[in-house]
């Protein structure tokens, strides 16, 4: 009964008074509204205190920013994909996983992405990272090379935008804003 659109994003968004980095993953325009909310996710899953890590929220400029890309050195190369065969098997205490923001950069550009297990198959072994981007639809284990696989760290949390805001989604066709 509403208009959805879905595209992933790293943003930051205004939580209890601070910046808070977040994948926004989704818009959605109620029918007759001239605004648009946004599904923000800014931390996993599952048990512990408080609220949920993820909320949807009214789209307004002022409380959600968008990430800026990696600026600098940008990689000739894509991110490296490791075979499944190479990346062996999970710990069985889930002690690489987690839950990390992260720039990817596949098919020659930046995308946003979320870094979800991280380890290292072999000392000789670089370490590697599975990742999901461009609306949960691809993942993989690429080699953690941070040229091309960019967790958001810390020191970057609070940082202005240099981007402008993400846009919203065009209308469709005779819809009116």
């Amino acid at each position: 009964m509403h208009q959805e659109v879905r595209r992933w994003r790293l943003v930051e968004v205004r939580l209890d008074g601070r910046w808070q980095p977040a994948m926004l993953t989704g818009w959605r325009r109620p029918p007759g509204s001239t605004r648009w909310v946004v599904h923000v996710r800014w931390g996993p899953d599952g048990p512990g205190p408080g609220a949920e890590p993820w909320a949807w929220l009214l789209f307004d400029e002022s409380t959600i920013r968008p990430l800026s890309e990696p600026v600098g050195f940008v990689p000739l190369k894509d991110a490296v994909v490791v075979p499944p065969e190479m990346a062996g098997t999970s710990a069985a205490d889930d002690s690489g996983r987690c839950w990390r923001l992260a720039w990817v950069h596949v098919q020659g550009q930046w995308r946003s992405g979320l870094v979800t297990e991280q380890r290292r198959p072999a000392p000789d072994l670089p370490w590697i990272a599975h990742v999901r981007w461009g609306e949960d639809r691809q993942a993989a284990w690429l080699v953690a090379d941070p040229a091309t696989v960019r967790p958001i760290p810390a020191a970057e949390q609070a940082a202005p935008p240099v981007t402008p805001a993400p846009t919203t989604p065009a209308p469709a066709a005779g819809d009116r804003r």
